[in-house]
């Protein structure tokens, strides 16, 4: 299945909250309750603060996902906001772009990292293309894919 990237419009906005909270809501609500003007200001906010960051994913002009990617102040490649419309999941799509991004991190000699909730089926794809643990939160694994070595502040896991 052929996908193609897209700049976040503002038209998006619903399209994608729905795609959001058809994805984690169940994580969101069972780990700290689910509240729509939480919620919905939460994504508000990620917009505002990484509008240029967002890649909309788009089959056949059909918003199928998001993919969020930045360089964060460690000079880090960070993956912050990546999910796919449970009908196009287990396609190969995310898999795809991911790895896509790990050869352009590994291009720019630049380590990569995400979170990702500890019951999200998704940290077995993440450690299976070498994302490690390096840090537990009550919630998340924070994950790391490393190409090169050292951080002075890598005192944590």
């Amino acid at each position: 299945m052929k996908y193609y990237f897209e700049k976040y419009k503002e038209e998006y906005f619903k399209i994608l909250y729905e795609m959001k909270k058809d994805n984690f809501k169940w994580y969101v609500e069972k780990l700290y309750g689910w509240d729509e003007e939480t919620q919905t200001q939460f994504q508000k906010d990620f917009i505002e603060e990484h509008r240029n960051d967002i890649n909309v994913i788009k089959v056949d002009n059909e918003i199928i996902g998001v993919f969020t990617n930045y360089i964060n102040e460690n000079d880090e490649s960070e993956i912050s906001l990546f999910y796919i419309d449970k009908k196009y999941q287990r396609q190969g799509i995310g898999t795809e772009i991911l790895q896509k991004q790990l050869e352009i991190d590994r291009n720019n000699n630049r380590n990569t990292i995400l979170q990702v909730f500890k019951e999200n089926p998704a940290r077995f794809l993440y450690k299976k293309v070498g994302f490690e643990v390096y840090e537990e939160t009550q919630t998340h694994y924070k994950m790391r894919r490393k190409v090169k070595g050292g951080f002075e502040n890598e005192n944590r896991k």
